[in-house]
């Protein structure tokens, strides 16, 4: 098949589309002060976003793309894969034997990176190479086509990048590539080299420390590099996890919310390069191409899966895998790449070190890097005459031959009866929002290994346009939920409004109760339990039970000032149960209501709170042959909490590194926010079976909350950012807490440890081990939940009696 010439025309319904789209945009609000700390701030947003709605034009850009590239298409067969139509730029050099080089760009790059090298590498001279280059859209990316079944790794790019430079007749020939192009030319080096491919060169230089004591050998450049590269591990590496385990699932948010989509490649722009002066429109154009792309932003991700997925062994995957190649290698460093570092790469044979520069090498150094590939393939250069033939200068002379070488002050102190009534032009945006759904598309049968399945979207999205009534639910709310506000001055952060509900038992001495829910959970958690917890009954005893609205959660004002973290949740609590006359009380808790009612037992424990119990059991091994001490039932635990280590926490490692970033699609897209948390509702939970209409209402709470669904992942930075020292975060921090602790195991929670690993927690005096339940026990079991606190605190249990006076049941017992 031969290659067809081809222009960019993106539909004018399109931009139609994208303009609706940019008018309707729902933006996060922003801590003072919070600057880059959390993510991409809010004024580059909202001038980027103001500028992509009134001032940016797209036909200019796309007309200076279609002048500036010579681009084709091209049937490209992959096999187990079928044909793909895969989009290229050949830019051909006036030097009848210029040298074939294969330009390979990674994510979130596409062809645009090799705008600035293309006429550098072709220019005719005497006193340099010139190259053919060949710059593909990796499938997927840009105008190529992506593949449609799953299984498409490093092995199938590399295959589409050698067949298409065959079939332009390149038998022979270079390649060049950072990111995934730095994994996709390796294993063209792997599969092809020698044959075909003659030698490599990336920007990108990952490695291995050398045996022994590699400290002593590094120099003080060397530490800055590596201190470079333990930045990017824990402070920008969050997308990677969540784009590895669940990339269907953020590529809702992605597709759906141009501005989700702006924030999440723009961030990278700016923390992987090394100071580059960004211009708007340059922006712009760059996001443009994914926006507009063939296959949609999703389909871009899926690399990471396939590539470095959960499900690939360490010895597979994309960066690491298989034997050093053996053809000639180059690496240019740039100190500002997201991960450097000394290297076992393969047969080295030049090597530059740059003073500036970062991981977008050809389009922020364009010059440093085009210099460097003619050095290394120029007539004094190690690589020079690796492809035969092709000297890349005008006369054959040159050939040679191969040499390897915001609400304060308030005056209102009371509480004030709540309910929930969420404005008509809410409602309006919403409907408008959905009704300009876009979708991304789905591997052949992949299930839910990628994340939530489009069938589940597009059910869940049908209904919530069509269907689902908010007006009933937010009735049915109103009515079974007694709800309350009430100010609370948070030392440092001065008064917020926190949202509560408030069940008073008509047993007068009843059992104070503080619940407190986590993330994605909010109030909603408690609706099952409160009518059980708060009832008569001769058996077990009565409580009084308050459901905290987390600040920056549900009704609740969200704070404004960094630094927001666990003591301060649990101050909040703690302040609360006080204004309502429970100046001793017990807490309930799992998630961060775990890490937070620990908080006040630590804290506020033996004075105020007088017993805690949590359904999300952490632990920490023992010292000693673990192995040998554990049961069969130890072992499916901790498969558990492998499967989470691996395939389920990449959410956490975006909130706690780069929250605002996230926060800008999950603010902007209801579908994105609708699979961000369905995928959890299902996951995190034992086979339960969710209606649509309770997802879509617990969904709603978070589109609907006081200070939007951002501000409720800010939680994950501040109580375990990279910031924070391992013994100050939020889950294990300072020494247990002495006051009566009680334990429920529901075996499909997220974190599930052997029974013995969680003797550290505290004071422990009871302890409840459930066949079935998951991450969301007081709303998927509450009859086990509530049993389990019934035992805990009644007549015959370990803490009856905890709160003086108040054991919970009508008469003394």
């Amino acid at each position: 098949m031969t290659e067809t010439p081809f222009k960019i025309s993106i539909p004018d319904a399109a931009l139609e589309r994208l303009q609706k789209k940019l008018e309707l945009t729902t933006l996060p609000d922003e801590l003072d002060g919070a600057g880059w700390d959390y993510g991409v701030p809010l004024a580059d947003v909202k001038r980027l976003v103001s500028r992509w709605t009134n001032g940016y034009d797209w036909r200019h850009h796309e007309a200076q793309l279609n002048a500036t590239f010579r681009q084709f298409t091209r049937p490209i067969a992959v096999d187990g894969h079928g044909t793909l139509n895969i989009h290229y730029v050949h830019q051909r050099s006036e030097v009848a034997n210029a040298i074939p080089l294969l330009f390979v760009h990674g994510w979130p790059g596409s062809f645009i990176e090799a705008r600035k090298i293309l006429p550098l590498l072709t220019t005719k001279s005497a006193n340099h190479p010139s190259f053919h280059v060949v710059t593909f859209s990796l499938p997927g990316y840009g105008f190529s086509e992506a593949a449609s079944k799953p299984g498409f790794g490093i092995e199938q790019y590399a295959e589409v990048g050698h067949k298409l430079m065959l079939a332009l007749g390149y038998n022979e020939y270079v390649t060049q590539g950072g990111d995934w192009g730095h994994a996709i030319t390796r294993k063209i080096a792997q599969v092809y080299g020698g044959k075909h491919s003659k030698a490599w060169h990336t920007n990108m230089v990952m490695g291995q420390p050398p045996q022994g004591d590699a400290q002593t050998e590094l120099t003080d450049k060397d530490k800055q590099l590596l201190a470079r590269t333990e930045w990017f591990r824990k402070k920008g590496s969050g997308y990677m996890q969540e784009q590895s385990t669940q990339p269907q699932t953020l590529g809702y948010a992605l597709t759906d919310s141009p501005v989700g989509l702006l924030a999440w490649i723009y961030e990278k722009l700016v923390n992987w390069t090394d100071k580059y002066p960004w211009e708007d429109d340059e922006v712009l154009t760059w996001i443009s191409i994914y926006y507009f792309s063939r296959a949609g932003p999703a389909a871009s991700l899926r690399i990471y899966y396939e590539a470095v997925g959960p499900h690939k062994a360490e010895g597979e995957r994309g960066f690491v895998g298989g034997a050093a190649p053996e053809i000639p290698l180059g690496l240019s460093h740039f100190p500002q790449e997201l991960v450097v570092w000394s290297r076992k790469l393969g047969n080295i044979v030049f090597e530059a070190e740059h003073d500036s520069g970062g991981h977008f090498a050809a389009y922020e150094k364009p010059n440093e890097l085009v210099d460097d590939l003619r050095k290394m393939f120029g007539q004094d250069g190690p690589a020079f005459g690796v492809v035969p033939g092709k000297s890349g200068y005008p006369t054959e002379g040159k050939s040679g031959t191969l040499a390897h070488r915001n609400s304060k002050n308030r005056t209102m102190m009371a509480e004030t009866p709540f309910k929930i009534s969420i404005p008509d032009s809410l409602l309006d945006r919403l409907k408008k929002k959905l009704e300009l759904s876009t979708l991304p598309d789905e591997l052949d049968g992949a299930g839910w290994d990628y994340g939530v399945p489009p069938a589940d979207v597009k059910r869940l999205v049908s209904r919530w346009i069509d269907g689902y009534d908010w007006r009933y639910h937010e009735a049915q709310l109103n009515a079974t939920l007694p709800q309350f506000i009430r100010p609370i001055d948070v030392d440092g952060h001065g008064t917020l409004s926190i949202h509560y509900v408030h069940q008073r038992s008509q047993v007068a001495n009843a059992i104070p109760l503080l619940f407190v829910h986590g993330w994605p959970g909010s109030f909603i958690e408690a609706r099952k339990i409160l009518p059980l917890l708060s009832k008569e009954s001769e058996e077990y005893p009565s409580f009084h039970v308050v459901v905290l609205g987390l600040p920056g959660y549900g009704f609740s004002e969200g704070a404004t000032k960094p630094g927001f973290d666990i003591p301060q949740y649990a101050e909040v609590g703690n302040k609360l149960m006080l204004s309502l006359g429970y100046n001793e009380y017990v807490t309930q808790g799992g998630d961060w209501g775990h890490a937070i009612t620990r908080k006040i037992a630590q804290v506020y424990g033996g004075k105020y709170s007088k017993a805690w119990h949590t359904n999300m059991v952490m632990g920490q091994p023992p010292e000693g042959d673990i192995q040998s001490e554990m049961t069969p039932q130890d072992k499916e635990r901790l498969a558990r909490t492998e499967w989470f280590d691996k395939k389920g926490s990449g959410y956490m490692q975006q909130s706690l590194s780069q929250p605002q970033t996230l926060g800008y699609a999950l603010a902007d897209s209801p579908v994105g926010l609708l699979a961000w948390i369905y995928e959890k509702l299902v996951n995190w939970t034992d086979s339960y079976p969710w209606e649509d209409d309770e997802v879509l209402t617990w969904v709603s709470i978070y589109y609907f909350s006081r200070a939007g669904p951002a501000a409720s992942i800010r939680i994950y930075y501040e109580a375990i950012g990279p910031h924070k020292a391992q013994s100050e975060r939020g889950f294990t921090s300072s020494s247990p807490p002495e006051i009566p602790l009680g334990l429920s195991h529901f075996p499909k929670d997220i974190l599930v440890f052997p029974k013995s690993w969680s003797r550290k927690l505290g004071n422990i005096v009871f302890e409840a081990e459930h066949e079935s339940g998951g991450h969301f026990a007081a709303y998927e079991k509450p009859d086990e939940l509530v049993e389990d606190l019934g035992k805990m605190f009644g007549q015959d249990g370990p803490a009856f009696g905890v709160v003086p006076s108040k054991s919970g049941y009508s008469l003394e017992k």
